[in-house]
């Protein structure tokens, strides 16, 4: 089963969420999760990637023309090259099964957003799981009550109703362990969907 992860590719990060990622990524290998990403060398990105280096699991890395250069100091068993950004995450989104969302920057906010407006719109199949660890994403996810609160995601309302309740486009996890039980979870159902 192929999981889509954004996240951050900047290696300035934080120590705590390089070690939160590395035991995503120990679990993810375990588990046999297919890795989908688009990032670097760097970052949280770059510590889950390093574990299915190690243990060569499968791993699809998409590149946009904007960072090929990245593509020198990398390693990867296949390289999917789009021409823009946008480009890209439509084309990740296409190839994933799950969505797994960790801690990251403006990108990784743009990716996620972008998930589950194409998730609430049902342009793809696919559950999306929301890593907030240690509250990462509260400013975040109090905005999306806001605008819940202030009727801007009804469902059945306006020109592209929400048809999928807000409440239920994306699940939060807030520990490694949290992230692999909910991704388990959304295998068993997703094995019965095929």
């Amino acid at each position: 089963m192929r999981v889509c992860i954004f996240g951050g590719t900047n290696p300035a990060t934080n120590p705590k969420y390089y070690n939160a990622a590395e035991q995503v990524g120990k679990m993810l290998v375990a588990e046999g999760f297919e890795m989908v990403w688009g990032g670097n060398a760097h970052g949280v990105l770059a510590k889950i990637h390093k574990e299915y280096i190690e243990k060569n699991a499968k791993n699809t890395l998409f590149m946009p023309e904007a960072y090929k250069d990245d593509l020198k100091i990398m390693q990867t068993d296949e390289v999917v090259k789009t021409q823009t950004i946008c480009g890209r995450a439509e084309a990740m989104l296409a190839a994933a099964d799950i969505i797994l969302v960790m801690p990251g920057g403006i990108g990784t906010i743009f990716e996620f957003w972008t998930a589950v407006e194409v998730r609430r719109a049902e342009e793809f199949c696919f559950e999306i799981v929301l890593f907030n660890y240690e509250n990462f994403y509260k400013h975040q996810l109090a905005h999306y009550d806001f605008i819940n609160e202030n009727g801007f995601t009804k469902i059945g309302q306006g020109g592209a109703p929400y048809k999928i309740d807000p409440k239920d486009l994306f699940k939060v996890a807030t520990t490694p362990e949290q992230v692999i039980e909910k991704l388990k979870e959304i295998r068993k159902t997703w094995k019965k969907k095929k």
